[in-house]
């Protein structure tokens, strides 16, 4: 008889990748053993196996689900029924409030995303493929003369989404503006230029 899973079995799992996730940016994936997994999620390594069955599929996990959160939230910017800047802004914000909670996840699928197999690695950027579309074609929304100039719609739209990428390695949730500003702050720069940016909110 199979065993009944606990009500709880989602949250759990969950937990285990938000341990995973902070081992595997500390260390790396390769030099983590499950065994310190273990220890952090204050359990055995046998209860682990319960809710996957290799720490490959829990770096699988880990990517798959921010990268697919990161799709839904470019999708739901881009169905929104505002104008294409209002449009930007909302996919900035949206980004944000990932990133300033997901360091770690954004850290191991820079870094690791080589260690999975080949058939889980392809759909992973598969998924990132589908970010970076959602932003081009937005992007193209806002200037249509990058239609006739594809060499640079995928620079253009790296060079936005650079802006919000990386902020991992510097934001702080505490520091003087907040991820929603900040967020505005770059569609700002990004739509106009940093010489026109209000000197009074410098």
């Amino acid at each position: 008889m199979a065993r009944k899973q606990a009500e709880d079995y989602g949250e759990r799992r969950l937990n285990i990748l938000n341990k995973a996730a902070e081992l595997f940016a500390e260390k790396g994936y390769a030099r983590s053993s499950i065994s310190e997994l273990a220890t952090a999620c204050n359990a055995s390594k046998s209860w682990l196996y319960h809710y996957y069955p290799s720490k490959e599929a829990i770096l699988y996990d880990i990517m798959r689900r921010h990268v697919t959160e990161l799709v839904t939230m470019a999708e739901a910017a881009l169905g929104h029924e505002g104008s294409p800047k209002e449009k930007l802004r909302i996919l900035a914000r949206n980004f944000m409030k990932i990133y300033v909670d997901a360091g770690s996840k954004h850290v191991i699928l820079l870094n690791d995303r080589g260690c999975l197999p080949d058939h889980m690695r392809a759909e992973i950027m598969g998924l990132q493929d589908q970010v970076v579309t959602s932003v081009v074609r937005l992007i193209l929304t806002l200037n249509p003369a990058l239609d006739k100039s594809k060499d640079y719609q995928k620079p253009v739209t790296m060079a936005f989404l650079g802006m919000i990428n990386w902020t991992y390695i510097w934001f702080r949730k505490d520091g003087p503006i907040n991820e929603e500003e900040f967020a505005d702050l770059a569609v700002d720069i990004f739509l106009n230029g940093f010489m026109a940016f209000d000197r009074e909110k410098l």
